[in-house]
């Protein structure tokens, strides 16, 4: 009989212990939430990728970007950067459209920007002029139809595609891209005492952009987390990423933590509860690199019709591109685990942000297939 009880009370605890198992699986309910106004002289809206995007006073800002509204960039299109913005007010789970007029102070796209208390934050990206050092914080009015623009401190270096997260009132930014090659800069700025200026510090474990930077609470402790990403290599292909670091803001150290099923850049994430981090799509790189490979191989050939044969490979590739992966993981910082907990019922976007709304995740427009922009803003409902 004690034997029984024994073997009775060890089942039941197997069973409470997959059903909170079960009970901690999350699962998310997608829709398209509103689309982005058309521009000027379009029917529709291209969408773009690399936008200013954010959520300040219940207002989800989505500006500037870059699309190719006249060809693909393999038949001669000329990239083109915006300054315009569109907003919306944030109520239950729609979107309602606000026809107040805002733009940049310059056309940008692919900048660092992340939303805190005091409004959104973005810093560098670039533009038809080159790479940014300008930094700046964008307040919206209580009735969500104006932005106001706060110039801060530039940045000590010009930087695209780098990363940006807050912890309370102070901003970090990770990596990027400067006009030689990626980098492994980390600063952070207090935008209650931005006096103090650009704080270096210490280095990203390696130089990286288009990773996922997240700020996450665990056990009384901040980290700051940087997952994935990519960096170009003069003349050869970009590594692709799988590693997954965390910074220790008191400690000020970072440590290695589980990577990454496989190797992704250019995705998106939020932080989710307490123990957990959410990934939504990204670039596994497999395109991207063969692209690399037929671009070093024209440069390098110097038979006409053996280059003409290279480039219209490279053309057909980019223009069958598959679209990136689907995949929505799901990082438990108690186990120091990633798995695979869904995809994404339509194209993914990268080059782009999540954003985090009560129970609910917003991605804005973005690039879905090589040169192919979205001008969908999705919206998913987390249970």
């Amino acid at each position: 009989m004690k034997y029984l009880s024994i073997i009775l009370s060890a089942l039941a605890m197997s069973i409470t212990a997959e059903s909170s198992a079960q009970k901690n699986t999350t699962s998310i309910q997608w829709k398209e939430a509103a689309l982005l106004p058309a521009d000027n002289g379009h029917a529709t809206a291209l969408g773009v990728a690399g936008a200013v995007s954010g959520i300040h006073n219940g207002v989800l800002l989505v500006a500037g970007g870059a699309n190719f509204p006249a060809a693909m960039p393999w038949l001669g299109g000329k990239k083109k950067y915006h300054d315009q913005a569109a907003m919306y007010k944030l109520q239950g789970s729609k979107l309602q459209l606000q026809h107040g007029h805002f733009k940049l102070t310059a056309p940008i796209a692919y900048a660092a920007c992340v939303s805190t208390e005091q409004g959104i934050f973005y810093a560098g990206g670039e533009n038809e002029t080159g790479l940014s050092n300008k930094a700046y914080l964008l307040h919206s009015n209580h009735n969500g139809k104006m932005f106001c623009t706060e110039v801060l401190q530039a940045l000590p270096f010009a930087i695209t595609n780098a990363m940006a997260t807050a912890v309370g009132s102070t901003v970090y930014i990770a990596g990027g891209e400067t006009a030689e090659a990626a980098t492994s800069q980390f600063i952070c700025l207090n935008l209650e005492a931005p006096e103090a200026g650009w704080q270096a510090l210490p280095a990203l474990p390696m130089p990286v952009s288009n990773a996922v930077l997240l700020h996450h609470a665990e056990n009384g402790s901040a980290y700051i987390y940087l997952i994935g990403g990519r960096k170009k290599n003069p003349g050869g292909q970009s590594d692709i990423y799988a590693s997954v670091y965390a910074f220790d803001i008191a400690a000020k150290v970072w440590s290695a933590k589980k990577s990454l099923p496989y190797s992704l850049a250019a995705g998106t994430g939020i932080a989710y509860q307490q123990n957990e981090l959410l990934l939504f799509g990204g670039d596994r790189g497999i395109v991207y690199n063969q692209t690399e490979a037929l671009i070093a191989a024209i440069n390098a050939e110097q038979d006409a019709a053996q280059k003409q044969i290279l480039t219209e490979q490279k053309n057909k590739l980019q223009q069958n591109h598959p679209g990136f992966c689907k995949d929505i993981l799901l990082y438990n910082s108690d186990t120091d685990t990633w798995k695979i907990i869904d995809q994404m019922p339509m194209e993914a976007p990268v080059t782009t942000v999540a954003l985090a709304w009560k129970d609910r995740v917003l991605i804005s427009s973005g690039e879905i297939k090589a040169g192919v922009r979205s001008p969908k803003i999705l919206l998913g409902t987390i249970f």
